[in-house]
Formats: C-alpha cells, structure tokens, sequence
C-alpha cells in the first residue's frame, strides 16, 4: 500500500515538474543535444537585446569578453538548443539566424573583366633564384617597385591569428588586437599564436633593413586583428567582429587568408558593409583545388585570389571557380616566422596578402581613388595567361600596374561616365613570366592538415610556451602568479633566471637552485607550476626533453617582458603611477601612449633571453637581460635594483638605480 501511494506521489509531482520547468530545459531534455552558438540578425536593437536577455544563462564561449559584435547593433551570437533557434527564426522582425560555423587558415564572384582577352604564357626561366630578392617577389615585378617614403600609409586590416610586434613587422602595439576569449591581456609582443599572421604581415610590410625578408610595402600601415586561435580557427561571428572593427577603423583594405566552404547570411551582410564604407576585400580562394572557392572570397564582394607554384602554373591545391580574379606565388613562399626567425609556408593564404600589398602601393599615388578603381587596375594589369576559372584576370604584375596607373586613371575617369566597364583600358600584358627551376627555399617535412602545409617555425615551441602564461588557467593572473608575469611584488628577475634554470635541468639534467637564498616557498610555487604543466593537452603527445626546455624558456621570457606592462611607472607632473589593466585607458597599460618606448625595449630584451636560450653551451638566464632599460627615462621598473642587488649585490646593481622605482 505504502509502495503504490509512493508511487502516485512520485506521478504528481513528475507531472508538476515538466509543465512548470521553464521551456528551454524541457526542450534540451527531449533532445538530450548540447547548444550551438548561432548568428541572429535582427533589424531591432530592442528585440536582440531581449533574446540576449532571455538566454544569457547560455554562455559563447566563442567571445571574448570585450566583444564588439553588438556594436553593430544588429547582431549577436549566442549558444541555443536546436529547437529555440527554430522558433527564434520565425519570430517576426528577426531577418535570419544562422549556425556559427568556424572557418580555417588558408596556409596549404563574378570577375570584373570577363572579356579579358587569354595569351599564349611565355616564360624565362631562371636557374637559381641568387638575388636578394624572394623568387615570389621577383615573379610579380614588385622587386623593381621603389619603396614608398611617402606620409599617405595605406591602412591594412589583416584578420588572421594575430601579428607580433618587434617581429620585423612594420605594425605598432596599438595597432593589435586579440579577440580570442582569455586572452584580452595577451602582450603584443606574443600576439600571434601560429606564425600564420606574421607570415601574411611580413609579405606585405616586412621592413627593409637587411633583416629577414622585405616587406612589398613595408610603409603601409598594419592593423592586426586577432580572429584566429591556435589551431587557426574561427567563428564566423568572430570574422564579423573584426570586420566591423576595421571599419570602425576607417581602413582602406582588408586582408582575409582564410575559408570555409558553407554559405553565411552575416558573413555576406558583414563583408556589404565594408564595401559599402569604401575598403577593398582581399581573400584567399582556399586550398580545396576543384572543389570550389570558398567564403569569403567567393562573395563577389572580395578579390578571390589563388595561387602559382615557381613556374607560374597553377598550384595544386588552389581553389578552382568562377569566382577567381587573379594569381600570386603562394607555393614555398618564404616569409617572417616567430620570435625573428622566418617560415616557409605554402597556400593561397600567401598569395593574397601580395596582391594586397600591391593594392596599397597604388593606392598610396592617389589615397583619394576608390577601391573599385585600385581593384580594376590590378586586374587589369594582370598577366592572363591562362584558364578563367584557374588563373582568373591573370598573374599579379605591380610593376605593370603602376607603369600604367595615369593612363588608366584618365581612362577609368571616362569609362565610368560612360558606364562602361567591360573595355580594357591599358595595353594588354603579355610579358614573359620569370620561372624559377630552383627557389633556394628547404620544402622540408610537409604536414597536410587544415593549416594546408605550413612549415612550423623553428621557434614555434618558445612561442607556444610564451603565450602559456596567459592562456592556461592555472598561471593566469598576476597577482595569484606573479613569477610568471614579472610583477613588482616579487623577485621577477630571480623568478626568471630560476626558470631559465629548470628548463635547462628539463633537457640536460643537474640541479636547479633558486638564486636567491631561503626563499624555497617560492621556488616550490615555480617548481610545482612547471611539473603540472599538461604537456600532453599542449603538444598531443608526450614531448621530447628539448621541447620541454623550449616551452619552459618560452615561459621564463613571458616573465621577463612581462615587467614592461605589469612593473611600469610612468610620470605624470611630479607624480610616479604605475600602468594597469583596467577600464581608465589613461592609467592602463594597454594604452601604448603611455611611454611607447616600453614596448622597444621589451623587445630588445627578449632578444638578449634568445641570444641565450640559442647558445651552445646553454647558459641560463641573468640579470644582464634587463640592460636594455639602461639610459631609459621616460619609465621606471619597480623595484629593479633592490631585486638585483639582492641576487648579485649593490655594486653591480648601482647602473639600474636610475631606472627604478622603489615600491617599498
């Protein structure tokens, strides 16, 4: 008797249950599937912020948490079950919703002159490429190219996996941008997670000082905006992000080296909007050969650009469609690296950031052309010496563009009075291609994933464990962990110099002492951070002793930079304040106007730790490191002689009494 009481007991209340739980915890429940983060479009501000409102205990993880993409104020991205995105789309006033599919690093529309004659390909054929200059650079004639010195920079967004600064790069600290979640506080000198923006960075504005690779344009103006994460991936929400804070930025061109091959609704009403603001989309048509040209670049929007191998024949891989419009070298293309070390790298990715870069050397005689007029010329300067749906409007020629920009200037003047666009204007390019029988650049072991052949840099791991300080959950903060992120309440340098020593110990062996006496608490906390460090998550397999001691170094130099953003004083009148991370932009240290000189000499600095770390007979770390900040003035360092002088004594320390600060 009790049981069958017991039993109705247990019905009513079931019954209360499931027709008082709120709806969406009945629908989840029924399908037992996981939210998905979808793109909504609403032509009412009022009616997103209500959605956002009723689903905020959902969660994107997608976003960073300073994301911009409502600002648009028509859009947001939000996690929902499959069932509430169904009955959000037929709500009236709600103009599309859309899964948030990721697109992927292209590293492995309509053609605006349709009756752009074909010519038979002529070619010369160089044996080995001895010039100073790249083969690729010398197939499109930019090698010819003056530099510009001019004051009219050309501002280029380049939306990819980030760029660092001090990488060579002509791109300031201010300029960069994270959008990844977690990592609103990354250091711009870190920013790139792949080396895959800095090598699309460095094919367009790599400085021209006997370092590295130069640059086609290295005076154009560059904004890193990083939508890429460390696998290369992206949201498509996050794309539409970054598009709409390069147009908040006014730039000329936007640079995209990635794809996907699912149509997007936001995407296309994202890349409109930036058209419609004058800039000029260059994308990547992908690596996925006959399958097709992907998105974006198949918008007809944006410049579809594919890629040549060292005999200006079409590369393998590149994407094949209607919706090409021209070709760039793009196969074992050398370019800048990670930590000033340079890449070899392969796909279409590398391809357009060089018709990019010739974009803005046109662009630079005249900045008030439209981007319709430099995306003419450049097609219409194009060698075409092959197949519409391969090669598009022809290989990219810059010398032959700006050789012939004033003709086609007076011509596009009065071809658009008389709307008629389908007439070549300047004399057909039929000059013979520059092969190359031999590149002079090392293939190497390819790997053929979703990054399509990207050669990692030499230096990929001291990367990856730069960045692991502010990335990984337990090491995050630097008032929790402030060994890891050269904070004034500790010994940073000793912190320092103490990890250079136990990455060392990773790979060689021996003792690893703290260079400071009785001070084993702390040496324990560095110590125990190191041994939890999940290397199999960060490498997917167990790493070798060299790819730890990498890692670790990697980490001790994030410490050691890290004192220019969280150990800064700056002057204001007769008063010394410290740099922070918070929302007053006059006190932060994210505001790069606040002594710019901080972020040069955290450069050099990082330099002199990789001087070390290279060394043969692989010395640690030291205090000497931080001699770049001598005969500085317009900052101070807290507490740096006092965390030298207790490490090597007062004498030494005495040079850095000028440039501290005394936290007391």
């Amino acid at each position: 008797m009790l049981s069958k009481r017991l039993m109705i007991l247990l019905t009513i209340i079931c019954f209360i249950l499931y027709y008082t739980m709120p709806e969406r915890i009945i629908l989840q429940g029924k399908s037992g599937e996981k939210p998905k983060n979808y793109i909504i479009y609403s032509e009412k501000t009022s009616q997103l912020g209500k959605i956002q409102e009723k689903y905020s205990n959902q969660k994107n993880k997608n976003m960073s948490n300073n994301s911009r993409l409502t600002e648009n104020h028509q859009m947001i991205s939000i996690a929902l079950s499959k069932n509430e995105a169904a009955k959000i789309k037929e709500t009236p006033g709600i103009k599309f919703i859309e899964e948030d599919f990721n697109v992927k690093a292209n590293s492995n529309k309509n053609n605006m002159l349709k009756n752009k004659s074909i010519h038979k390909k002529n070619s010369i054929m160089v044996k080995t490429n001895n010039s100073a200059n790249e083969w690729n650079v010398r197939m499109i004639h930019a090698d010819k190219t003056k530099k510009s010195s001019t004051k009219k920079r050309i501002k280029i967004a380049i939306l990819d996996s980030g760029v660092d600064y001090g990488t060579d790069i002509n791109i300031e600290p201010s300029n960069t941008i994270s959008l990844i979640p977690g990592e609103e506080e990354m250091s711009p000198l870190f920013m790139d997670g792949t080396g895959h923006g800095n090598s699309v960075a460095g094919l367009i504005a790599a400085k021209d000082n006997n370092t590295g690779i130069t640059g086609i344009n290295p005076n154009a103006e560059i904004y890193s905006i990083r939508v890429l994460d460390d696998n290369n991936l992206s949201p498509v929400s996050r794309i539409i992000e970054g598009i709409y804070i390069a147009i908040k930025a006014d730039v000329n061109i936007i640079n995209m080296s990635f794809g996907m091959d699912t149509y997007s609704e936001a995407l296309k009403q994202a890349i409109c909007d930036a058209k419609k603001a004058g800039i000029l989309i260059i994308a990547s048509a992908g690596n996925a050969g006959e399958n097709g040209v992907q998105y974006p670049a198949a918008f007809e929007e944006a410049m579809a650009v594919g890629s040549v191998e060292k005999n200006g024949n079409l590369a393998k891989s590149s994407s094949i469609g209607d919706q090409i419009e021209i070709v760039a070298p793009g196969e074992l293309v050398r370019s800048t690296g990670i930590f000033h070390d340079e890449i070899v790298a392969s796909g279409t990715s590398l391809a357009t950031p060089q018709v990019t870069a010739a974009a803005s050397l046109i662009w630079e005689k005249d900045p008030s052309v439209s981007a319709d007029f430099v995306r003419e010329l450049l097609n219409e300067s194009a060698n075409s010496y092959g197949e519409k749906q391969k090669y598009g409007n022809g290989l990219l020629d810059v010398q032959y563009a700006l050789d012939n920009y004033e003709s086609f200037k007076e011509s596009y003047k009065k071809r658009n009075i008389l709307s008629n666009q389908n007439n070549m204007t300047i004399k057909e390019n039929k000059r013979k291609v520059i092969s190359f029988d031999s590149t002079n650049c090392i293939e190497g072991s390819w790997t053929k994933d979703a990054h399509a052949g990207m050669l990692p840099s030499n230096r990929s791991i001291l990367k990856k464990g730069a960045r692991f300080p502010d990335t990984n959950k337990y090491t995050k903060g630097m008032g929790d962990n402030p060994w890891w992120h050269g904070f004034y309440t500790t010994n940073y340098i000793a912190a320092y110099i103490y990890e250079t020593r136990l990455a060392n110990q990773l790979q060689f062996g021996g003792t690893a002492t703290y260079p400071i006496k009785n001070m084993q608490e702390l040496a324990s906390a560095i110590k125990n951070d190191i041994n939890n460090i999940p290397w199999q998550q960060e490498f997917g397999k167990a790493p070798t002793k060299a790819q730890k001691r990498e890692f670790v170094w990697g980490m001790a130099i994030h410490n050691l930079q890290d004192a220019f953003a969280h150990s800064t004083f700056v002057r204001n009148g007769d008063i010394w304040y410290r740099l922070k991370h918070n929302n007053n932009f006059d006190i932060s240290c994210d505001n790069t106007a606040k002594s710019p000189e901080r972020y040069e000499v955290a450069r050099r600095v990082t330099n002199a730790a990789l001087v070390k770390f290279e060394k043969s007979d692989h010395p640690s770390g030291t205090y000497n490191e931080y001699s770049a900040m001598l005969n500085i003035y317009s900052f101070k360092l807290g507490n740096i002689y006092k965390n030298i002088s207790i490490i090597v004594g007062s004498t030494l320390a005495a040079p850095y009494l000028s440039v501290n600060y005394s936290t007391k």
